[in-house]
Formats: structure tokens, C-alpha cells, sequence
């Protein structure tokens, strides 16, 4: 049975004129299986003009049945019947509950009452099935299959609700490509019907995710007004990480009168996600309205204050924010604890985004990223000392260091090195970034003179600030290096290396005037005489 266009005849619910879109939204959402969302609608038009009163009691019914309380269920399959006792399904959800009751007789009774009612409507037989189905599907085995088989004579196997239950059986032994089989079969008997489309998309989700979009997106042209099919294409296109279709569609689903407000939330998600920082912050903001402690919405205004750089505002609202109590399912997540910091720091209050950017590593230490942040805002404010050891943590954190990550690790130990007056100190953390800068020189796949200057300068503060044989071959590795390429001596070219040649002679220069070692030269005076020959060099240099 389609709810867009039930069957009209002798012994119908209702009037297709009658139907409201309230009502047939809710039931569409049932036979897609969200329960939730079908309730919320079949009561929140329950008493609107045109509403099919004993069918909306029959799916409310069915739903109590879902979650366990009979007493429920049978309180509005009755309401059905005496809002309508020509309506056929509610005997069926009697039966239901008979059957669950361990009263086989009076289930049947009732089942037949249905058919009495309606025999044209082949849902019912599909129904009674389906009952038989949810109370035992082996106990009644027999019982299913004779009222499948009669639903598929009487209407010449081309009722589409047998395909529907016969592909959820499929589904529910996790046959996936059997149940979208029977889906498919269900769509070629009625063309616009959600219900095959909606399973059909939900089978191939785990197999061809593209395949079931563009099944949503067919439905839509066929029902451009059903909040279903409007709703579920939005959540695919957002399973698919297609943001920006996501987006659109939740913006025109969301106009339909028969969306739920966590919709409207998701929206402002898509929208943040989709860079579109000011539209998103206008939903929060309307939401948050009425519902001021919302704590996604409060959490999305914090993030898109912060990408649109209005850092004021959006540290008053992260102010607000953490003050919040997160209810159910709701956490502080790291990345609200970076984003205050960001803001912190954007205004200029350095010292407090540090505190912030704690706060997100202690909550979750794995968080490679997170270390880097702090890392970053610590050497900032000069700590370099706690920034050398935050990066490390990064490192150690990443399920795999780039280069990059090694190279600037080593950076932060050269500074952490150089800042500080304890020699013992300046030994360690010059160890720690010769260690990092020794694997960037063996993994990458070419020369960089940076990376042996980096070295040579570790090698001079692991040295108590002396240049050493070390230091000189390094330094003499980084002018190899330069003299390879004409381009890194031209003062012209804009990235030339002159200045990096200076700093390499002025090294290898002082090593040659300061050491007494024989091996090098006999005399002081041929030291320096080494000393000022290198400094020439550097002065032709500089003349060409």
C-alpha cells in the first residue's frame, strides 16, 4: 500500500482527497523503519483536518508493538476501530497482539475480520503475514507463507508490499543483494514507492553507495514533496561525504512543515562543514533562540565565530559554552578546546590559549594534532623548553612522523637547546634534535643544505658552543651542497644561499683559528692564514 495513494474502493480508510501530508509522511517513515521520526509526525497531525485518524492509530500501535508495550499498542489499535471500524488493519494489529499472547484462535479471528473488511486490499494478507513474521517466523512458518502465496495470487504477484516484507526477510539474514532484489521488484509494481526506494538505497549502502544515492535521487523526481525522500537523499549525500549536496538538499528539506529540529541542526553542521561559516551561524542562532542551552548549536556558533575570525564574540560564546552540562550522548571534544584556544590567541591572549590547548591534549592524549597546536602556541610565548617536549609527544602519538614532523622537531630541540644555561640540559635536548635531524638527512631523497646546517648548529650547542671536527664537516657538507647549484651564490636569483655560505665559512673559519690540533697545520700562523683564505672566498662572494 502506498500512503500517497491508498486504494479507494467500497472499504477504504479514507479519501485520497482527505489525506493530509502529516500523516502519510509519518507512515512513510514507518515502513522505512524510523520509528521515531514516524511517531513524532503521526501524533503531531493526529487531530489535523484530513488526517486518516484509524490508520495513524494502527501505525502508532505498531510502533508500541516495536518497543515491547502491548498494553499500548492494543489501547490504539482499539482507538482505530472506533474511529473507524471499516479500517481493516487495526483487526490485523489485534491479531498481532493475540499471536504474541500465545492465542493462535482469537489472532485468527481477527485476521479473518480484516479480510471480511477489505478483500481487495492485498497489504492486509501481507500484513497478517508480516505478523506472523515479527511473533515467530519459524512457529509460523506456514501460517506466513499460505497468506504471502494468497497475496500473490490475488493480485497476480503484482502487490508491491509482498516484495517489500519478502526483501526484509532477505535483509534480516543478511542476503543484502537478495533483499535489493525484492526491493527493486517492489519499485517496478508501483514506481513511486518510497518505502522499495529507501530499502533499496539502505542495502546498497554497504556495497555500491553511489548506486543507492542515485536511487534516492530518483524517488525525489517521482516525490519532490516527500519529507522522506527529501530527508533520506540529504542523509546519503551526507553518509558520502558529499557536503555540499548535503547541504542543498537539507536547505529545501527543512522547509517541508514535516522536518524534525534536529534536521535543522544537521543543517547548520553541513553548513559549517561546507565552509559556509555565516549561513551555519544564522541556523545556530535561530535555533539557539528558542533553545539557548542546545549543546550542539552552542558548540557550532563557537566554530563558526572562529572561521569568520570574530574572536570577541566567539570567546564569549565558548565562555557560554563550557558552562553547558552535555546531556545523553554529548562529550567536549578536543576540538573545542583548540578552536577557544584559536580565538584565545587571535586576541591576543597568548597565555590563556596555552591553558586551552592543554586542556585539549589531557582530554585525549593520542591526538597527534593537538600536540602540534600546543607545541606551536608554547614556543610562541618562549617556552621552548615545554614546546620541544609537546612535539616529541606528536611524534610519538602519530601513527606515522613525516619527515616534515622530524624536521621541525628538531627545530624546537635547537631552541629548547639554545635558551637555556644549564649545559647538561643543552647536551640532552641537542641529542634529542641531532636524533630527529639525522632521520630527516637519511629518508629524504635529496640534499638540502638547511637540514646539515640544522645538524651542524645541534652539533655546536651539544658542544657547549664550540666548534668541533663535527661541526666543521657539516658545515662543510652544507658549502658542497651550494657549490652544486651556480644559482644558490647568485645575488640575483631571490633564493640564493649567500648568507648561508657566510654563516658555513665563519664556522669552518673559527674552528681553524681556535684549534691546536697538529693534524690540520704546524703553525698558528697557517691556521689563520686557512681562516682568512676561507674568508676571501666568501668576499668574492659577495662581489660577483
Amino acid at each position: 500500500m502506498n500512503v500517497k495513494s491508498i486504494l479507494t474502493g467500497a472499504f477504504i480508510c479514507a479519501s485520497l482527497a482527505a489525506y493530509a501530508d502529516g500523516y502519510k509522511d509519518g507512515i512513510e517513515y514507518f515502513k522505512a523503519g524510523q520509528y521515531a521520526n514516524a511517531k513524532e509526525l503521526l501524533e503531531r497531525n493526529l487531530n489535523a483536518a484530513g488526517t486518516d485518524k484509524a490508520l495513524s492509530y494502527y501505525y502508532l500501535g505498531q510502533i508500541d508493538l516495536i518497543n515491547g508495550d502491548r498494553n499500548a499498542a492494543k489501547a490504539n489499535f482499539d482507538k482505530g476501530v472506533a474511529a473507524n471500524a471499516e479500517c481493516a488493519y487495526n483487526y490485523v494489529g489485534l491479531g498481532a497482539i493475540d499471536l504474541l499472547n500465545g492465542q493462535k484462535g482469537a489472532a485468527e479471528d481477527q485476521f479473518k475480520s480484516a479480510q471480511k473488511v477489505n478483500k481487495k486490499d492485498y497489504e492486509i494478507l501481507v500484513d497478517i503475514a508480516r505478523a506472523y513474521y515479527n511473533a515467530d517466523p519459524v512457529k509460523y512458518e506456514k501460517e506466513m507463507n499460505k497468506m504471502l502465496e494468497e497475496a500473490h495470487k490475488k493480485s497476480k504477484h503484482t502487490e508491491p508490499s509482498i516484495y517489500i516484507l519478502e526483501g526484509d526477510m532477505l535483509f534480516d539474514a543478511k542476503d543484502l543483494g537478495g533483499a535489493a532484489g525484492k526491493y527493486e521488484q517492489a519499485i517496478t509494481y508501483e514506481v513511486d514507492n518510497p518505502e522499495g526506494y529507501v530499502k533499496y538505497a539502505n542495502a546498497y549502502m554497504g556495497v555500491n553507495p553511489q548506486f543507492g544515492v542515485q536511487k534516492l535521487e530518483e524517488l525525489l523526481t517521482k516525490q519532490p514533496t516527500s519529507a522522506l525522500a527529501q530527508r533520506e537523499l540529504a542523509e546519503k549525500y551526507y553518509e558520502t561525504g558529499q557536503w555540499t549536496k548535503a547541504a542543498q538538499q537539507y536547505g529545501k528539506y527543512i522547509q517541508n512543515p514535516n522536518h524534525f529540529p534536529e534536521d535543522k541542526s544537521r543543517y547548520a553542521v553541513l553548513l559549517y562543514a561546507n565552509s559556509e561559516y555565516q549561513k551555519s551561524l544564522d541556523v545556530a542562532n535561530e535555533l539557539l533562540a528558542s533553545e539557548p542551552d542546545n549543546f550542539v548549536m552552542n558548540r557550532i556558533r563557537v566554530l563558526d565565530l572562529s572561521e569568520l575570525k570574530n574572536y570577541p564574540e566567539a570567546i564569549t560564546a565558548a565562555e557560554k559554552f563550557f558552562t553547558l552540562t552535555p546531556k545523553d550522548k554529548e562529550k567536549f571534544s578536543p576540538i573545542d578546546y583548540t578552536t577557544y584556544a584559536a580565538c584565545l590567541s587571535g586576541n591576543g591572549q597568548d597565555s590563556l590559549a596555552i591553558i586551552q590547548y592543554e586542556n585539549a591534549v589531557n582530554l585525549d592524549p593520542s591526538r597527534s594534532d593537538n600536540w602540534k597546536l600546543l607545541s606551536t602556541a608554547l614556543s610562541s610565548a618562549k617556552k621552548y623548553q615545554q614546546a620541544a617536549e609537546a612535539f616529541q609527544k606528536s611524534i610519538e602519538n602519530s601513527e606515522d612522523p613525516s619527515l616534515n614532523d622530524y624536521y621541525t622537531a628538531s627545530g624546537r630541540w635547537q631552541m629548547a637547546a639554545g635558551s637555556t644555561d644549564d649545559p647538561e640540559v643543552r647536551k640532552a635536548d641537542a641529542a634529542k634534535g641531532l636524533e630527529d635531524i639525522n632521520k630527516v638527512i637519511e629518508g629524504a631523497a635529496s640534499e638540502d643544505p638547511d637540514f646539515f646546517r640544522r645538524k651542524a648548529i645541534l652539533q655546536f650547542l651539544q658542544n657547549d658552543k664550540a666548534v668541533n671536527e663535527d661541526v666543521r664537516d657539516s658545515y662543510e657538507k652544507v658549502i658542497a651542497i651550494l657549490d652544486a647549484d651556480p644559482a644558490y651564490a647568485d645575488p640575483s636569483n631571490p633564493k640564493n644561499k649567500i648568507k648561508l655560505y657566510q654563516e658555513a665559512y665563519l664556522y669552518i673559519g673559527n674552528f681553524y683559528q681556535n684549534t691546536e690540533d697538529p693534524k690540520y697545520a704546524d703553525t698558528a700562523d697557517e691556521l689563520q692564514k686557512a681562516a682568512y683564505e676561507k674568508s676571501d672566498y666568501y668576499k668574492s662572494l659577495l662581489q660577483k
